[in-house]
């Protein structure tokens, strides 16, 4: 048996358990319809943040997440060693890349070596921070990845893995603003942050611009949201999730029903170039954002169904939190990208802790459709209970195990799915007792 047969054999045995473990937990009758939940929630279709209030929350939202939300507009114009060294320590933390031991990772199929590891930090400059950062402005032009350390190359988990590079942070739309604090040593990424993360990029991806073109974006007046939850814009350029945002050139549609937005982007010289397009006036975006509706939560949340899981955005895909970071984003509300931050922003929040089954289950059916539901590395969105009185949820799901005559078995699903809260996680316990909180506004 060659080499080239065997891996396709085991590509095509990995898809059928994939799909099997989908078909096995996923459910997919009317119950998988957005048109099934919003149709028992006759109440839901009510405003719950008016679009005066959305500021205020935002505001309180921000202050609940420990600065891992930004307030850019009012980012200062320079900062200093201690503060820039950690921002760069914090978000080496997050991957437990602050550690000096090498980490139980593989590199292009093989162990990461203490050089590899070592290197990779030396290039972050942790250890030879300027006394001063000047900030430069720029915008993104096109989905662009930010890494915990400025490494292009995947750490992996296991020497086959390709899906969960365990520097990838998180993903960002075309058109969002940034400030780039320090170069890389190498000068092949940049330190930025983003409204919601801190990381490296690489600066090809990035319009570097002047404050006042930069501020058009970091503080719209006039902008679309897109509300599908993915659109290239203009046809097959930039592709945007949802709840990425576009700057308009004009308040009003014109006169053959289009919208005329700019687009960032880079002429040979490296200058930034707002290009201007006229898109459609489509079911794909929306003048500022949707109503804060429990209805209008689960419908955009069902707009993902079936969609790839993809960590930390890769592949063109949401994980769990930006699932729901990016459902509530389209109706204005601005949440942190991580799930344990997620939690700690609630405005309401019910704590689980402690409690037994009969108790969840009570607090759960008494919980408003849209509320999030928080439980360690996993956040899903509550729909409510069917007929027979289970609560669901809609989530980005990676993984769960089933237990069988004494074998444990890990199935993969990677999709956005409709389930119950039966599933179970490596050491036997079901999701519903798993739960921390629950969560809403």
């Amino acid at each position: 048996m060659t080499k080239k047969f065997f891996a396709m054999m085991l590509t095509v045995l990995l898809l059928l358990s994939t799909a099997s473990a989908q078909a096995a937990l996923a459910i997919q009758d009317n119950r998988a319809t957005a048109d099934y939940w919003a149709g028992r929630n006759k109440s839901g279709e009510a405003v719950f943040v008016s679009t005066q209030e959305l500021d205020m929350l935002n505001l309180q939202i921000r202050q609940k997440s420990a600065n891992t939300l930004v307030d850019l507009p009012k980012y200062p114009e320079k900062v200093y060693t201690q503060w820039m060294k950690n921002k760069i320590t914090a978000t080496m933390a997050i991957g437990h890349f602050d550690q000096a031991q090498v980490p139980k990772l593989f590199k292009k199929g093989a162990a990461l070596t203490e050089f590899s590891y070592t290197q990779a930090k030396k290039n972050s400059r942790v250890d030879d921070v300027p006394t001063v950062c000047e900030i430069r402005y720029a915008l993104t032009t096109d989905r662009t990845n930010i890494r915990l350390l400025p490494e292009a190359d995947g750490w992996f988990e296991s020497a086959n893995d390709t899906h969960f590079d365990q520097l990838q942070a998180t993903a960002l739309d075309p058109s969002e603003p940034v400030v780039v604090l320090i170069n890389s040593a190498d000068n092949e990424f940049v330190f930025i942050e983003s409204r919601a993360y801190a990381g490296w990029v690489k600066p090809a991806t990035l319009a570097f611009t002047d404050r006042a073109t930069w501020l058009k974006y970091a503080d719209p007046q006039n902008y679309l949201t897109v509300i599908a939850s993915r659109k290239t814009i203009p046809s097959g350029k930039a592709f945007y999730q949802m709840g990425g945002r576009v700057l308009l050139r004009a308040a009003d549609l014109q006169k053959d029903g289009s919208w005329a937005i700019y687009v960032p982007n880079v002429d040979a010289n490296g200058t930034i170039v707002e290009q201007g397009f006229n898109i459609p006036n489509d079911h794909a975006v929306v003048k500022s954002a949707l109503a804060c509706s429990e209805n209008n939560l689960i419908r955009q949340a069902f707009r993902f169904i079936g969609e790839g899981y993809g960590w930390g955005g890769l592949e063109r895909n949401v994980d769990c939190s930006a699932f729901v970071q990016d459902v509530y984003r389209s109706v204005g509300i601005e949440l942190p990208r991580d799930t344990i931050r997620q939690e700690k922003a609630m405005a309401r929040s019910i704590s689980l802790k402690g409690m037994n089954r009969d108790q969840r289950l009570s607090i759960l059916k008494k919980s408003k459709p849209g509320s999030l539901l928080f439980a360690p590395a996993h956040v899903m969105l509550y729909l409510g209970t069917d007929n027979n009185g289970e609560p669901l949820v809609i989530h980005a799901l990676s993984s769960y195990f089933t237990f069988n005559n004494g074998q444990t078995a890990k199935h993969y699903v990677r999709k956005v799915i409709v389930s119950d809260l039966h599933f179970m996680d490596a050491n036997k316990v079901e999701m519903i007792d798993r739960l921390t909180s629950v969560g809403n506004f």
